[in-house]
């Protein structure tokens, strides 16, 4: 498929996180597409929702997570639906039929084959599901530090150690 024939390219749904190049925030238009191709990848969903507390909804999905949060009150971090790393961003933007990046982004270390995507999806798919589930948990956040150790848990160290400031362009 052509670029051309793709229509919307990446940027129209997901936009760079200001915490960390590893976090993609979805474009509040594009949330409940997001929320029903994942909902159809077939991986458990946890969640978390205490009477008077942030509500979390969470998916692993390859080596990250996407999550949806809904505050209450004066949120530390605001309401919405984000992706935690670079193979779940290109992976929905192969199920969305979004135009992809062109080149690495930030902190990707190489630009993953389409094919190799849907293969660790399948792999995924066939993973217990404690596992996969403690995954999503690490995604939970409710703040920015929260959202760095969940990044410093799946990338590494030096991943949660890049912020916007160092972000180039």
């Amino acid at each position: 498929m052509t670029s051309s024939e793709q229509g919307r390219v990446w940027s129209e749904v997901f936009h760079r996180s200001r915490i960390s190049p590893h976090v993609f925030v979805v474009a509040e238009a594009a949330a409940d597409q997001v929320h029903q191709v994942v909902a159809g990848l077939g991986l458990p969903q946890a969640t978390s929702n205490n009477l008077f507390d942030n509500a979390h909804w969470a998916t692993p999905l390859l080596d990250g997570a996407v999550t949806r949060l809904l505050t209450y009150g004066l949120p530390a971090l605001p309401s919405g639906t984000r992706v935690y790393g670079h193979q779940p961003l290109r992976l929905l933007c192969h199920l969305m039929d979004l135009q992809p990046p062109a080149r690495a982004l930030t902190g990707e270390r190489q630009v993953p084959e389409v094919d190799q995507l849907l293969a660790d999806l399948d792999r995924q798919r066939q993973a217990e599901p404690g596992t996969l589930l403690a995954q999503a948990r690490t995604a939970m956040a409710n703040d920015t530090q929260e959202v760095r150790a969940a990044v410093r848990a799946f990338f590494g160290d030096q991943a949660a150690d890049v912020t916007a400031v160092d972000i180039p362009g």
